[in-house]
């Protein structure tokens, strides 16, 4: 596909996401998929979590009807997108222990990067080390997810890179629905993406860069290099979800305790405005990203 209809699919993917977490807001509300506040969120009032299903169906349209403009099979992606976003939802309704979530996450993480081992693009090894980043990086973007606008913003910008690296069309796509959304969800909050959104955008991100590379063959596959890749290419999710874990492992607790110590949480209780917030933590993950593709 051409860079215009790229653009094109772009705007198309906008205005699904614009038009359709329009409409689920009020369907949230009527159907009490709700966010309620407590004391280690940020927000002061009863919120939808439609976003989440918006991106889901919008995931699960292009994979029907743009897979024949996609270098890959996309089907296995689909399948496991969909497990992961339903472990996602069902968190919402109902808390699942984390380590139930890690194991969910993990199993589908290794069966959607399957095709990298049975194609020998990927070693065992690299296969299993994939994985473990693919669900870290689900966990890692469900962390970040504490401000308006962030996961979005860094899942956009995410895709601004990888488009024009990979000229794939799917990175058109990302950008175009996460803007769509965005307007929804900053600066005042009328819908979140909840659980089932983040983690799906965290998946996404790590599942598709690894297709993406491992097919154009340009990636070192030695162990090292290959692991200092991931944690660069992970970006700003990678990077706080590795402080939280030190951080909270020093103290003592478990890795899966939240707390209001993230990075965002730091800079805005330094008194910084949240649009600030955003273009730090955005140019941050841009530098890392980049940074990992330039190096190997």
């Amino acid at each position: 596909m051409t860079m215009s209809g790229m653009i094109i699919f772009g705007l198309f993917a906008f205005i699904w996401g614009w038009a359709v977490t329009k409409i689920s807001i009020p369907l949230s509300f009527r159907y009490q998929i709700l966010d309620v506040p407590e004391k280690r969120k940020l927000h002061r009032e009863i919120t939808p979590r439609g976003g989440g299903i918006v991106l889901w169906s919008g995931v699960l349209l292009f994979v029907l009807f743009y897979r024949d403009y996609m270098d890959m099979n996309l089907t296995l992606f689909a399948w496991c997108a969909s497990a992961i976003f339903m472990v996602g939802y069902l968190d919402d309704m109902k808390s699942l222990a984390p380590t139930v979530r890690l194991i969910l996450h993990l199993i589908a993480s290794t069966v959607a990067l399957l095709p990298l081992y049975r194609s020998g693009s990927l070693p065992v090894w690299g296969w299993l080390v994939a994985s473990l980043w693919t669900a870290s990086m689900i966990s890692a973007y469900n962390m970040i997810d504490g401000m308006n606008g962030l996961v979005l913003t860094i899942f956009a910008v995410s895709s601004c890179i990888f488009l024009f690296a990979f000229k794939n069309v799917f990175w058109a796509f990302g950008i175009g629905i996460t803007l769509g959304i965005l307007p929804w969800n900053y600066p005042r909050a009328r819908t979140f993406l909840g659980d089932g959104g983040s983690t799906l955008l965290g998946f996404t991100h790590a599942c598709l860069l690894l297709y993406c590379l491992f097919w154009s063959d340009v990636l070192d596959k030695s162990f090292v290099p290959f692991c200092v890749f991931l944690a660069l290419a992970g970006g700003i999710p990678f990077l706080d979800m590795s402080l939280a874990i030190i951080r909270r492992t020093a103290k003592g607790v478990s890795p899966f305790y939240p707390d209001k110590e993230h990075i965002h949480h730091r800079l805005i209780r330094r008194g910084l405005p949240t649009l600030f917030v955003l273009g730090i933590m955005s140019s941050l993950h841009a530098i890392l990203v980049l940074l990992g593709l330039k190096i190997f």
